[in-house]
């Protein structure tokens, strides 16, 4: 009785100690949704009030390497500034991203630099009019930090996004905009 005891209390150990280990381990592929605010800077921010945005992500991470690969899609809106009286309108970003993310392997809260590039979408209209849509390339990087909670992570970031709208070889950016997000990844 005594035996069979010990071999019960051992298996429980045994289960309980597999469980945490995999519980605390990271998973090499995750997905997530985020959202926050938007700030138009640059030429931008004579066109368009301050906005709000959404993301879903998903990443892959090598448990060796402190780099992350992922995605994002992503939807930004902002109210027009300078109609006149009696008008509404409105601006509207979709964004499609591939994103490199090197994370600083310091515990729990992982700060991380973050890459990308892909196609923008833009548009605008007033009064429910649009003023047709138009794709572009474009660019963003930032900053961000990570906390782990077990299989799920919260994070925090602010990018800039570049989005080249000027046509020719000189081309600048003209489009710029600050996403500040919050959001998990699990």
């Amino acid at each position: 009785m005594q035996r069979r005891f010990v071999v019960c209390v051992a298996a429980l150990a045994l289960t309980l100690a597999f469980v945490a280990t995999a519980t605390a381990m990271e998973r090499p592929f995750k997905i997530g949704f985020g959202g926050g605010v938007s700030v138009p800077v640059s030429d931008a921010k004579t066109a368009f009030d301050n906005g709000f945005h959404a993301k879903a992500m998903f990443q892959w991470k090598t448990p060796a390497l402190p780099i992350a690969l992922g995605g994002s899609l992503g939807y930004e809106k902002f109210d027009l500034k300078s109609l006149t009286a009696g008008s509404t309108g409105s601006g509207r970003i979709l964004s499609a991203l591939g994103n490199v993310n090197y994370e600083f392997p310091v515990g729990p809260i992982k700060p991380y630099v973050t890459v990308g590039l892909g196609a923008f979408n833009l548009d605008s209209s007033v009064n429910g009019v649009s003023g047709g849509s138009s794709t572009k390339f474009g660019i963003d990087g930032g900053l961000g930090v990570k906390f782990s909670l077990g299989g799920i992570s919260a994070f925090a970031e602010g990018k800039i996004e570049n989005i080249y709208t000027d046509e020719g070889l000189a081309q600048s950016f003209n489009t710029q905009v600050v996403p500040v997000t919050f959001g998990i990844l699990f």
